[in-house]
């Protein structure tokens, strides 16, 4: 399993005032299911950057504990704010074919989902070939299938 990046949710910053001085600081910012939290730790504050950076750490460490993540199964079932068909997973795509002069569209409906060993798999379904409503309603049960099987 990877290593977690010490410095996850930290990011660095700095200004420079009309005299030439320098201000910075670590801002800690975590997203835990739709809320945000955000806080910043001034170097001269808490004696210096290194000792910011620990108390940001600290702090950051403290929210990590407190809240919960979505689970990989809670995020599969969750749609996104841009997913345009109602269903997770599935979405309607335009493949254009350059031909000389002339442009050719074609649209399909494809079902993506991760099976049991982590890979993704995708399946696509032409409205040309099926029409538009069989190609979703086999997408749909493409993705059905191939999540039932991963069973994560």
């Amino acid at each position: 399993m990877a290593r977690k990046n010490p410095k996850r949710n930290i990011s660095r910053t700095e200004t420079k005032s009309g005299a030439g001085r320098v201000y910075g600081g670590w801002q800690v910012r975590i997203q835990r299911r739709g809320k945000t939290t955000t806080k910043y730790f001034a170097d001269n504050r808490f004696g210096g950057q290194r000792k910011a950076l620990l108390a940001a750490k600290h702090y950051r460490d403290g929210l990590e504990e407190a809240s919960r993540k979505y689970s990989v199964r809670e995020l599969a079932r969750k749609p996104s704010v841009r997913n345009r068909s109602g269903i997770v997973g599935v979405r309607r795509q335009k493949q254009v074919d350059l031909r000389g002069d002339y442009e050719f569209h074609y649209w399909f409906w494809v079902a993506q989902w991760t099976d049991g060993h982590g890979h993704r798999r995708t399946r696509s379904f032409a409205v040309g070939v099926f029409g538009e409503d069989e190609a979703f309603r086999l997408a749909k049960e493409a993705r059905r299938k191939g999540v039932n099987q991963a069973k994560r």
